[in-house]
Formats: structure tokens, sequence, C-alpha cells
């Protein structure tokens, strides 16, 4: 193991951070003493002179005017949040430990940005005054605390009660913005409410809106990670859904800031002699003309919520806007200095909610993160002894049963027994019995954690062997040339250190004592999953020498591999009129540019035939979309698909639309489903979708499967394929 590799993270935080526990500063927070511009807030909130309190610690100056400043002014909120780095490629959140957290007084002004057309408002800072008021560290998860005084908070909701639009329009969107503000009614399910009813409260669970329709118009607003997570949401078991409402539909719609559509003239700004010209190209004079010269087109902050009751005109000058941000730096390159990796929080905190929800923020993919899923207890691991060597965990996901709970792994097979398990009505709507066993492969990165410690032992490695499916399993080999980092928090001040675990070429690393500090504890390989079949892993150990130590090999576990995409496959879309017998009247579709031409106030039918398969799949659903006069409808048994088919055989729906597995050799669906669109829908674009979905599931916990419950869930499939059929429908 190379201990070369190692980096120091100066983080000056007043707050102390406990291994997986974000703590407040143990300092009280009325002992900070009051900025200058904290002075002139609460002076103009009191109604005394500046002067009287401009010196002080907050406890001082309550205590000075005892009974003339309003007590609730003095008070402290605590605001908390988790600073994470996301995955770009599977959307699995990792927590940034150790991190400088500043909380600032901001006042800045702003040129704002409402092009026609767009739900969204960007804002240009020309002027910004900041003062830190508070600092604290992360710890170990990338979780912190911190207190604001109250009449901070008060003068920022103050400032925008007054102005109608502006509690919006410096509010950063959620997931749940998305669906109340952008997605068209017409495509939400009813009967029900529009908007949706929200939470809290005894309303109905609005869950069931969130249809595959829905989500697949969200995919490319949000991305498919975002909306993976959503998938999810509706089939969670019972006693999930305060969770998912929580941390899923709160949380930021975007994961990265998504810039403006930028007129091309505005990319000229800030030199000299050029804000005319180019105020008269967009048209606009006056003030907004003379701003644009003093606004960066690179610096934009955005996108914001728009205010729709009210009209908002293309470009608007707000100026001296409060707002308490947040801004995260860490030692990125350990050259001893902080880099910022967040900044210009605006809008990251909901002021206006009565319990100020927990704050996640974005850091920038040059920070330094935890190898661990931010959602993990493994990235807050204290020693516990640990007496026999084995391998424990794949992710968060146990390796071994319980003696009395439904078990885990069958580790036989490989697979998991708790996600994705079958449905023995085909129906994915009618859920199996809690602790029905699944065949479920695991897909994606797989950090294996366990037990390490044995006597006389210096080194470990990890050896497999890998059967494919159908094949014979081959010889025993050594895991070789995979490396990750560590972290972990030591010295006064504190300062984070890293390690980057490496083997030799015979594969042997390091034992790390759990003592050392070293986070995530215990953590044997990060294994980048391969080829599908089911690997058996074992443990073994050496002497200080390197010598192998004789029967010391570990009880293996088995996991079954699957990384392999479905096949989702629509192979022949035939119409015809309604009331015609035989599909051949009218040629097959093509795949590029196909036009229905419908006879006049004739209803049409169309006959979807496709393919659906996967090594180990899920689940399928085949769908119909179309302009917003018109829909591809579905059809009840039997004439719901060719040939005809009865709503169900000995039990097991014989929907051509949807059908969920129902055992762990029903892998291939092939069928022809009938669709029809009505003689009045109207002229223009429709398509066919066809998703098909592996029952591979990721153990990283990022997906809902870790927390309350405890994998026995219906994952958000991160592996799936998709295909669709576009055509027109136009009249003759």
């Amino acid at each position: 193991m190379s201990k070369t590799d190692t980096k120091a993270l100066s983080a000056a935080g007043r707050d102390g951070a406990a291994n997986g526990t974000a703590q407040t500063s143990p300092v009280s927070p009325d002992s900070t003493r009051i900025t200058k511009a904290q002075a002139a807030r609460l002076a103009s909130m009191a109604g005394l002179p500046v002067a009287e309190i401009r010196e002080g610690t907050i406890g001082q100056i309550a205590e000075k005017f005892k009974w003339r400043i309003d007590p609730d002014l003095l008070r402290f909120r605590r605001v908390c949040g988790q600073v994470v780095k996301k995955d770009p490629a599977t959307g699995v959140d990792y927590p940034v430990p150790h991190a400088t957290v500043e909380v600032e007084d901001t006042d800045c002004h702003f040129l704002a940005f409402a092009p026609p057309g767009h739900p969204w408002v960007w804002h240009f800072p020309f002027w910004s005054h900041r003062e830190v008021i508070g600092t604290t560290t992360t710890d170990a998860c990338g979780r912190f605390c911190i207190w604001v005084p109250s009449f901070d908070i008060d003068w920022v909701l103050r400032w925008r009660a007054v102005r109608h639009c502006y509690p919006v329009m410096f509010r950063k969107p959620t997931i749940w913005d998305i669906i109340e503000h952008v997605i068209p009614p017409e495509l939400i399910p009813q009967p029900g409410p529009w908007p949706p009813i929200r939470w809290p409260g005894p309303d109905p669970d609005p869950l069931p809106f969130l249809n595959e329709t829905v989500l697949q118009h969200l995919e490319p607003l949000l991305g498919r990670e975002q909306v993976a997570g959503l998938r999810a949401a509706p089939v969670l078991k019972a006693g999930t859904r305060a969770a998912v409402r929580s941390s899923t539909l709160d949380q930021p719609a975007f994961a990265a800031p998504i810039p403006p559509p930028m007129p091309d003239a505005l990319a000229v700004t800030r030199i000299k002699g050029a804000a005319a010209p180019i105020a008269e190209a967009l048209g606009v004079a006056g003030e907004i003309a003379d701003l644009l010269g003093k606004v960066d087109a690179n610096r934009w902050i955005g996108p914001f919520i728009r205010c729709h009751t009210h009209i908002v005109p293309v470009w608007q000058r707000i100026l001296d806007v409060p707002d308490i941000t947040i801004k995260v730096s860490q030692d990125v390159d350990g050259d001893g200095d902080l880099e910022t990796i967040y900044s210009e929080g605006f809008g990251d905190v909901r002021w206006d909610s009565g319990s100020i929800p927990d704050v996640k923020i974005i850091a920038s993919p040059v920070a330094i993160a935890s190898p661990v899923p931010a959602d993990s207890p493994m990235c807050g691991e204290v020693e516990v002894p640990c007496k026999t060597p084995a391998i424990v965990l794949a992710g968060l996901y146990p390796l071994h049963n319980l003696p009395s709970a439904a078990p885990y792994i069958d580790n036989g097979t490989g697979y998991a027994q708790r996600p994705n398990p079958p449905h023995a009505t085909a129906d994915p709507a009618i859920e199996p019995p809690l602790g029905t066993a699944s065949t479920a492969p695991f897909t994606g990165v797989l950090q294996l954690y366990g037990c390490n410690e044995r006597e006389s032992a210096k080194y470990y490695r990890l050896r497999y062997t890998h059967q494919p499916p159908g094949g014979v399993e081959s010889a025993s080999v050594v895991f070789k040339d995979l490396t990750w980092p560590l972290w972990r928090w030591v010295g006064a001040p504190g300062h984070l250190e890293g390690l980057t675990v490496t083997p030799d070429a015979n594969g042997w690393y390091d034992i790390l004592p759990v003592a050392a500090g070293w986070m995530p504890a215990r953590l044997l390989l990060n294994w980048p999953s391969g080829a599908p079949g089911v690997y058996k892993v074992q443990m073994e150990f050496a002497t200080a020498g390197k010598a192998l130590i004789a029967g010391s090999q570990t009880s293996p576990v088995r996991l079954y591999v699957d990384n392999t995409a479905p096949t989702a496959m629509i192979a022949e879309i035939r119409w015809r009129s309604a009331g015609e017998t035989g599909w051949n009247g009218h040629p097959a579709l093509s795949r590029t540019c196909a036009i229905v031409h419908r006879p006049h106030g004739v209803g049409l039918e169309f006959r979807v035939t496709y393919q659906a398969s996967a090594l180990h799949l899920r689940d399928m659903i085949l769908w119909g979309t179309g302009c917003g006069g018109g829909a591809l409808n579905q059809l009840a048994p039997t004439a719901w698909s060719d040939p005809a088919s009865p709503a169900s055989v000995a039990g097991v729906s014989q929907s051509p639309y949807t059908h969920w597995h129902t055992g762990p050799f029903d892998n291939n669906i092939t069928r022809s489903a009938i669709f029809t669109l009505g003689a009045a829908s109207l002229q223009g674009a429709y398509d066919f979708s066809l998703r098909v979905n592996s029952r591979a599931f990721s153990p990283a916990g990022g997906d809902g499967g870790f927390g309350p419950a405890d994998w026995q869930y219906d994952c958000p499939s991160p592996v799936y394929s998709y295909d669709y059929w576009k055509f027109a429908v136009i009249d003759a």
C-alpha cells in the first residue's frame, strides 16, 4: 500500500465534528460578535441608532437592550445540511468530509433575466457584499449544522414579503416544483386534483401520479439518474413513503446549474463602449441598458422559479437583495490553501419554511469525497472488535443472513433475495407478500466490507472464481490493480489526510488497524464489477514477509453479477381503420418519417409487436403518447392483443401493456398489443415507447433500498433499455 499519496486539508472551523454526527459549535452562538451589516439590519428593525449596537456579541446586545429589542429577533435558528459530490454516471451522492462551511450575510444587486417561453429566471450579479457570520466543518458524512440569528432570517423574509414575486424568484427549484410548475396538467392521470395535493397533511397519497408518462416527460428536464429515484418512489413498501416525500421530491431539481438561453449580443458585455449597441440589439433602454455594461455574461446564478402570477419583464433591475448564503472550501490540491468547491449559494435555504429543511449542497467535481454513499452509516464507522475474518457486506447489502428474518442472500446462487421480488400475478400493481424470495443480481461498483484482522497477519488479499451464465466455474485468481482513497481527521486544529490504498504485484494489501481512523473503515475492496455470472470471493492472509498463511482462507461469499442491458425492441407496427379485419391492408410503419393517412371521421387501430427480454428480466411497460388533443388508448381484454387473450390464465395477467416477472425463468416476452386512436383525435405526432428493466440492483444505497425498506423493495432499475417509434397521423 502506498502512503505517499497523502493530502492535508486545513479546516479552521469552530465546530467539532464527531464521526457520523453533525455537531454545532461547542461555543454558545450568542457569544458571536455582531458584524457591521448585522448591526445595521438589527438597528433598522429595532428602531435604534446603529452606533449603539455596533460593538459586542449578540448575547451582550440582548442583555443591554433587554425589552427594547424584540426577544424573538435575538433568538437563533439552526440550519443543518450535507455537502456531497454527485457521481455524474450513477447519480449517487458521496459525502465531502471535513470541509469548511461558511455562512455569509449577503447583499447583492442583480440584473434579472426572464426569457420569454421559459419557466425559469436567471440573475446576473453586478455588485455583492458578504460578511461571514458563522463557520463550521462537515463531519465524516459531509453533514453540518450552524446557528443563524433570527433577525438575519427575518430581514430576508420581510424584504421578500413586500415584493410579490421575489419569494419564488430567489428560490431554487426542487423536484416538486418541476412537477408542479412545468409538467403539463394534461399529462397527469385523472381523477385527482391539479396541482397535486401538497404534503404534509391527511390528503390522499399523491405518489401514484408519478406514472411512466410523467416520468418520461421529467427525464430530459432532470436527467436519467434523478428520474430513476422517482421511478422507485411509488412502489416502495409500506412505511417508507414519508422518507421518499422529504428526500426525493424536496431535493434540488438540478445537480448542476443550468445556463440561461443567452442572447448572442450579451457575450461581449463589459467591453468598453459595447453597452449601447448591445442594448439596442436586445431592445432595452434606460437603466437596463446601462447595467448591461456592468454584468459579466459568464457569471450568472440559476435557474430560479419564475413568477407567473404577475407580469415579469424580460430584463429587470433588483437592488440590495438580502440572503444568507453558504460557501464551502477544501484544500483539493494539497498545498495547504483552501479552494472554493461551492459558492454563489443564493436561494439554497428555504427560510420561509416553519421548520427549515436540511440543505443539500452539491460540491464541485474537484471536491474530495468519501468513496461511501452519503446515506451510508459506514462514513461514520467507529471501532468495533472483529474476531472472525469474513467478507460481510457488498456496499450496504449483507452477504449473510439473520437467524429469524427474510434472507438477504442465497449463498449457493449468489442472488440477493430481497430486492425486486417476482409477482406471481405478473401484474406490477399487485405487490407480492413481504418476504417473497427474489433472484436479483448485483450491478455496478461493489464495495466489499468485512473483518480482516487476524493474528500474525500483516497483509490480506481477495481472490475469486467466475462462472458465466450456463458455463463452467473458472480457476481461482486474485483481484489485482484495484485502488481507492481513504480519509481520516487528525491533529489539532484538525485537518484531513488522504491515503491511496494500493496492492503489490500479487494483490496483497496492508491490514490497516481500525484504530488508525481511516474511513470508511473495513473497506476490503472497491470492485468495478464486470462480466455476468457468479463470483465466488474469498479472503486470505499473509505474514509480514508476505508468505501465505496456510488455511487462512475465509468462507466464500457468492455474488451473481449482471451489468448487461436488456433487449427492448419494437419489431413492427401495423395499422388499420376501425372495423377493418386483418392487418395487411396497409403497409407496416417505417422507422423513419412514418405517416398514417387517416380516412376522414374514422378511428384507427394499431398493432405493436415487440420483444422484451433480459438475462434477468424485472418488468416491461409499453405505452403510447401523442399531441395534446389525442391519446393512444389501451383496450380491455380480450381485444387488447393479437391473438386475443383473456385477462389472466391460472391467475397470471396476460396484459400486453405491462408485465412483471413471475419467477427466475420468466425473462422473455414477445407479444402484439392493440391500441386505438379516436376519429376526433388531432392530427400530428404520436409515438409508442417500450421500456424493459433488469432486476439487477445496486447495493450502494442511493435508491431507497437502504433504510426502512431494509432492501425489501422494487428498486429504480439502474439497468434498463428503451425503444420508441415515432410517426405522424394526417387526415386523408
